[in-house]
Formats: structure tokens, C-alpha cells, sequence
């Protein structure tokens, strides 16, 4: 990423339009139970914002190498997480 402003939009994004499918899927089909849909959006929810304070705090601020390997972790970690997040998405 070119920046921290641009990846934190990014993440605010992609956490925007994943609430806003399952809120979507839940208007379409009212077979979908209410619970599940909560703990999801809450659960995506904790991922925007866990990973929104990691981006603020990156290891070796010193260290161009250390921040660049930071930042590579970070968006692999975050990318792994939505991809959970959309499988169970899809499960429901």
C-alpha cells in the first residue's frame, strides 16, 4: 500500500461492504437468523478496528525493511481474515 491513510480506507471499505452484503442477504431471504447475522457484522466490526490500530503501530519505524515486512504481514493477516469472514458469510 502507498499509505497508511489509503490502507485504513481500504480496510473501512471492505468492512463496509461485506455489513452491507449480509444486511442485503438479510432483507432478500427471511429464512436467515438474526443472531448469527449480529455476530458476524460484530465480528467484522472487531477485525476493522483491530486491524486499524495495527496499522497505526508498525514495528521498526526506524527501519524501512522492518516496516515494509510490518505492512506485508499486516495486509496477508487482514486478507485471511476476510476470507473467513466471507466463507461464513456464504454459509449462512
Amino acid at each position: 500500500m502507498a499509505s497508511r491513510r489509503k490502507l485504513k480506507q481500504t480496510i473501512h471499505f471492505v468492512s463496509s461492504e461485506l455489513i452491507t452484503d449480509i444486511y442485503f442477504r438479510c432483507l432478500m431471504s427471511k429464512e436467515i437468523d438474526d443472531q448469527k447475522v449480529d455476530k458476524i457484522v460484530i465480528e467484522i466490526m472487531d477485525l476493522n478496528r483491530e486491524f486499524v490500530l495495527r496499522v497505526n503501530r508498525p514495528d521498526g519505524k526506524n527501519n524501512p525493511k522492518l516496516v515494509k515486512t510490518y505492512f506485508r504481514k499486516l495486509f496477508s493477516d487482514w486478507q485471511t481474515a476476510i476470507e473467513k469472514v466471507i466463507t461464513k458469510i456464504e454459509k449462512i
